[in-house]
């Protein structure tokens, strides 16, 4: 049927094909990876901006707090025989360095403290989530916005100076607090 050369020539054309294809796949994988490399999917890990809720039970205001925290994207593993092995520890975008800002609520009632601290992120990391200092995503414990405001009123740290605030240089509210009628 075939001549004499033909195995040889089916031979030659599938290792041609062969390397097509691996040569192919390589160029597809190495643009890929340089066009991630510049321009992510998803935005990694690092400090963003975020307006967070300030308030006290014994106090009848809720001040809302422009600040940074940490979020973003961290690459994760996850093992496809999950039955067999132990499960991968997962990493979550958490404070690298973090600084406290102190706000002083105001129509406090006397003996109690007006003064909250909010968190500044001035970098980020992905790590393990420790509970004792981050959200790890369970329920709210602190929510973003002001539960029951009686009183509202906010306060803006958009460019916070770097060093911690001393005693006398608490934040005080930006806005005049809003009655409510």
């Amino acid at each position: 049927m075939g001549g004499p050369g033909h195995g040889a020539a089916v031979s030659d054309w599938a290792e041609a094909v062969s390397l097509s294809q691996g040569l192919l796949l390589w160029l597809l994988l190495s643009m890929g990876g340089a066009r991630a490399s510049r321009e992510p999917l998803r935005p990694l890990c690092r400090p963003i901006n975020a307006t967070l809720a300030a308030e006290k039970e014994a106090c009848p205001v809720c001040i809302t707090v422009n600040t940074t925290i940490c979020a973003g994207y961290c690459p994760t593993m996850m093992r496809v025989l999950q039955a067999v092995l132990p499960p991968v520890p997962q990493v979550v975008c958490n404070y690298r360095e973090v600084r406290f800002e102190s706000i002083r609520l105001p129509g406090c009632p006397p003996g109690v403290d007006p003064v909250v601290s909010v968190p500044v992120a001035l970098s980020c990391r992905c790590a393990l989530c420790r509970r004792s200092t981050s959200d790890c995503g369970g329920p709210k414990d602190h929510p973003l916005t002001c539960d029951d405001p009686h009183l509202q009123a906010s306060s803006s740290s958009k460019d916070p100076p770097p060093s911690p605030p001393s005693p006398s240089g608490l934040l005080e509210p930006a806005d005049n607090p809003f009655l409510p009628q």
